[in-house]
């Protein structure tokens, strides 16, 4: 499953399965967004090539997946993912039909669409893992994230209060389901 689309912008963008080629792009992106401090709760870049290896092999072992945005205007191998979209398994054996959601976008890729369509092409996917639920959690405080996952129709489930603690600031953790089955995406 692939969509290729052009930004705004002119350039063109590939959603599509992840590739071991990517684990240094996808990390990249990620320890970017680790630095910012304000979306995910990791305070340390992940630096191993070990460790990443070991996420890709992981996924691919777990039965689980992701999708990449790739730009092809940009040749440079770890810098063209622009995004990346997973689904992980809950931990527990009574809890395979659900899956975890995890996004993560490009500072200088928000707001152009690319969430939205990777979230929808892991939706679609989900379902042929046989995954009947989908959940996510997020910073009370993004509410970009927030509009573009009640637009999914993704409810709202809980909140934890003061869940992370960071740079001497705490942050909500809202608590989000999406029953694929519900879903006509």
């Amino acid at each position: 499953m692939k969509e290729l689309f052009k930004l705004s912008n002119g350039e063109e963008i590939l959603i599509r399965p992840v590739k071991r080629a990517d684990v240094n792009g996808i990390w990249k992106n990620f320890n970017e967004v680790v630095e910012e401090r304000l979306y995910l709760p990791v305070l340390y870049s992940i630096d191993s090539q070990y460790e990443k290896q070991s996420w890709f092999d992981n996924i691919k072992k777990s039965n689980e997946f992701c999708f990449v945005a790739e730009n092809l205007n940009l040749k440079t191998l770890s810098n063209n993912i622009v995004g990346q979209c997973e689904i992980t398994n809950v931990e527990w054996d009574a809890t395979m039909h659900v899956g975890n959601l995890g996004i993560i976008i490009n500072k200088n890729y928000r707001n152009m669409g690319i969430g939205k369509r990777l979230i929808k092409m892991v939706i679609k996917e989900a379902k042929t893992y046989n995954k009947e639920k989908l959940i996510l959690s997020c910073f009370s405080n993004n509410t970009r994230a927030l509009n573009l996952y009640e637009k999914l129709r993704f409810k709202r489930v809980g909140i934890r209060r003061k869940q992370f603690l960071i740079d001497s600031n705490y942050y909500d953790e809202v608590l989000m389901e999406l029953f694929i089955i519900d879903n006509s995406i």
